[in-house]
């Protein structure tokens, strides 16, 4: 199950790219079948992914982390309204934010599926999450605000939106059989607000994007990979101190699977190549890279992390990294050509090349 992610062979990706392009032959932006793309003279997600310039700003969260926890009383509490609204009012053109499945099937915009006490988001009504934590919006108000800055910039790249299907933890999901129902109530919301042209999803769960690819192939989806899902499950056990167990999921895309202790269920992967290959089967656009792989990669084998990008890019995907937090992140990832970079705003504002009138 383990491949160190130095030992990535970009020469392997190449031909992998012959192989495999044929699997993605479909996936340009899709008309969407309520005529979104028709007469637009607005952005789009595919104008975006399509950009010349890289890396591009994505508000993390919003403007970025500040859970209400211990409030930072500088910045609005993430993935709310206030925290995206602020993101575009302050030059990001893209923003994204977490959704998870409440019990009377509406998104509530949140980062885990369970509280700090560990009651679960699905155990709750939307009302009931809101009398605990009132700022905790639905995603439609969110669409609602991407789209009206969407409108403001006109055909000007603005009021993109990345949506990010959660992994369901083992503790609130232990018969694994949630995840067509977030995959459909999120599908529903971005064509109920005639957004699925400008949203694209996200997440760690190839599962997940395959049944989203299913539901609503005409949404880009991006594809993320965390470095814990490189190592072994001795491995992961010795970094989060949380007992791994090896699982049969049905809807495994033919991956390892495991749960890490109550709160991960994400697949394995053999290699850097195996991840990608599963990307390209799911007929994603993105490939996203957390920190703590390209981090590793780097200090392990210098380059590797840029011949892991310019191996994704051989395939026709786009290379998102996360988290920037900080202008030597920033740098680190700018320096391996991601294009694009989910990141605290304005810092990524400031950061990112001057965007070209589309």
């Amino acid at each position: 199950m383990k491949t160190n992610a130095s030992e990535f062979n970009f020469l392997t990706l190449v031909s992998l790219g012959a192989l495999c392009l044929s699997l993605c032959g479909g996936i340009a932006a899709a008309q969407d079948a309520t005529g979104n793309h028709s007469n637009s003279v607005r952005s789009t997600a595919e104008d975006f992914l399509r950009l010349g310039v890289r890396p591009i700003a994505i508000g993390h969260h919003g403007v970025g982390p500040n859970s209400g926890v211990n409030p930072d009383p500088t910045l609005p509490i993430e993935n709310t309204v206030d925290s995206v609204r602020q993101a575009y009012r302050l030059g990001a053109r893209v923003a994204e934010v977490d959704v998870q499945l409440t019990e009377d099937g509406k998104l509530a915009v949140f980062h885990d599926d369970f509280l700090s006490d560990f009651t679960c988001i699905h155990a709750m009504t939307l009302d009931q999450l809101q009398q605990r934590l009132p700022f905790v919006p639905e995603l439609h108000q969110l669409l609602d605000v991407a789209r009206e800055f969407n409108n403001v910039a006109g055909d000007d790249l603005g009021g993109i939106f990345i949506v990010e299907l959660k992994a369901f933890s083992p503790h609130c999901d232990p018969g694994d059989v949630l995840e067509q129902a977030v995959v459909s109530a999120a599908v529903s919301e971005v064509r109920q607000a005639k957004m699925a042209d400008k949203v694209i999803f996200d997440s760690f769960s190839p599962a997940l994007l395959l049944l989203a690819a299913q539901t609503g192939p005409e949404i880009p989806r991006e594809l993320d990979l965390d470095g814990l899902q490189l190592l072994t499950p001795a491995e992961i056990q010795t970094v989060t101190g949380l007992p791994v167990t090896i699982i049969n999921k049905k809807n495994s895309l033919g991956l390892t699977w495991a749960e890490i202790g109550p709160v991960f269920r994400l697949p394995g992967y053999a290699s850097a190549q195996q991840f990608l290959a599963t990307g390209m089967a799911t007929s994603v656009r993105v490939v996203g890279g957390e920190i703590d792989f390209f981090g590793p990669a780097e200090q392990q084998q210098p380059g590797s992390g840029a011949a892991f990008v310019a191996g994704a890019h051989s395939l026709g995907l786009r290379v998102f990294a996360d988290p920037a937090g900080s202008e030597a992140v920033w740098n680190f990832f700018s320096s391996l050509g991601v294009d694009a970079i989910y990141s605290t705003i304005p810092l990524g504002v400031r950061l990112q090349p001057a965007i070209p009138e589309l």
